[in-house]
């Protein structure tokens, strides 16, 4: 499921944007400005994979909100969370989300492209409804929800096809808890899964 909405990202988030609001409010501002920056790091043929990498998470990284998402996806758990794993949870789990998005890097040939269709609110959240066309396959609907935190537009979850990345994380991130014997378990496996890259 991971791998699935990995790619999807990546689909997502560097392909070119085609205009077609008219009008745009702030949370159209960060999807516009997220892809514009992405696509050239996408498609340049002059940057190694490591290089290409690094500046994709870089900029991926001024967008998100690790915090906010860290406490989505971990759920109940996070309120029994000691200080020490609240401080370190949001780090691995940002790390261990872009080290998947970026291992999916090379199943992008840059000839995607990126609809903006429109926002909706839903309380202190806006969606940007967006659609990615793809040459050759049906197109892939993408929702971005963005929040406002410390007066800041940032990506708080990400709905493809219906189906939302923090709820399909916080599901397989439960289950590792449960196997593992708590939020300890987890974070060891989040370690050994990023020093094995």
């Amino acid at each position: 499921m991971l791998r699935r909405f990995i790619f999807l990202l990546i689909i997502a988030w560097c392909g070119q944007i085609l205009p077609t609001l008219a009008s745009a409010g702030p949370a159209y501002d960060v999807i516009n400005v997220l892809a514009s920056k992405s696509t050239p790091v996408l498609n340049s043929r002059d940057l190694s994979k490591t290089a290409r990498a690094q500046q994709l998470q870089a900029i991926m990284q001024g967008f998100v909100d690790r915090d906010q998402m860290a406490v989505s996806m971990m759920g109940r758990y996070w309120r029994r969370a000691d200080a020490s794993q609240k401080a370190e949870l949001p780090i691995l789990l940002e790390a261990y989300l872009l080290d998947a998005y970026v291992s999916r890097l090379d199943s992008v040939n840059g000839s995607l492209s990126f609809a903006i269709q429109g926002e909706r609110t839903l309380g202190n959240r806006t969606l940007v409804d967006t659609e990615v066309v793809r040459p050759n396959a049906p197109n892939i609907l993408v929702a971005w929800q963005i929040e406002e935190f410390e007066g800041r537009s940032v990506i708080t979850d990400i709905i493809i096809e219906g189906v939302s990345l923090v709820v399909s994380q916080r599901a397989d991130f439960s289950s590792i808890i449960r196997q593992q014997g708590g939020l300890d378990g987890l974070i060891t496996i989040l370690r050994q899964k990023l020093q094995s890259k």
